[in-house]
């Protein structure tokens, strides 16, 4: 599986406005679209590295250098119900964020950084930097509600699936 393939895969179902009919659980029918941003630099992501002393992914890496964050399968009309993958300076705003709130430092570990955020449902994922730092593949977590999930699959995994079924919330199933 390749980054690329993923994405270019995806690009192909798209029509002309990046929307797509997709079919959702209990046989809902929605239109959807795909929003996709300018790609960052190898510079920028350096400076990400030296500027927080994180470790990012590198098939999120490879993600935000052909799009630089994303909203995948947003609703229509609704403005929320879509996966929002931040941007690197959203990823940025939150890791100084973390540093000077309390209620972060107390609910989340150091290590990790919000990469994305499931709106509408109020879901969050992190990555743990340490464990991209060690070289393990089972580096990103799930948060809803105070329930903290360890989801054994890396950034690539993830959003391969996430896109197989059509923007379901299927680490829960």
């Amino acid at each position: 599986m390749s980054m690329e393939l993923v994405l270019a895969s995806l690009n192909k179902r798209l029509d002309k406005e990046n929307s797509i009919t997709i079919q959702r659980e209990n046989g809902e029918i929605l239109n959807v679209t795909c929003e996709w941003n300018s790609p960052i630099s190898n510079h920028e992501l350096q400076q990400f590295a030296l500027n927080t002393h994180h470790v990012l992914p590198k098939e999120l890496s490879l993600f935000l250098k052909q799009s630089d964050g994303a909203k995948l399968f947003n609703v229509e009309g609704l403005g929320y119900d879509f996966f929002d993958i931040f941007k690197l300076s959203e990823i940025l705003n939150y890791i100084h964020e973390y540093e000077t709130n309390i209620y972060y430092q107390s609910a989340y570990d150091k290590n990790w950084f919000m990469m994305g955020n499931y709106r509408g449902y109020g879901d969050y994922m992190f990555i743990d930097s340490q464990k991209v730092a060690n070289g393990e593949d089972d580096y990103l977590i799930y948060v809803y509600e105070g329930d903290i999930q360890r989801l054994q699959m890396n950034f690539e995994t993830w959003l391969d699936r996430f896109i197989v079924t059509q923007g379901a919330r299927y680490w829960l199933w």
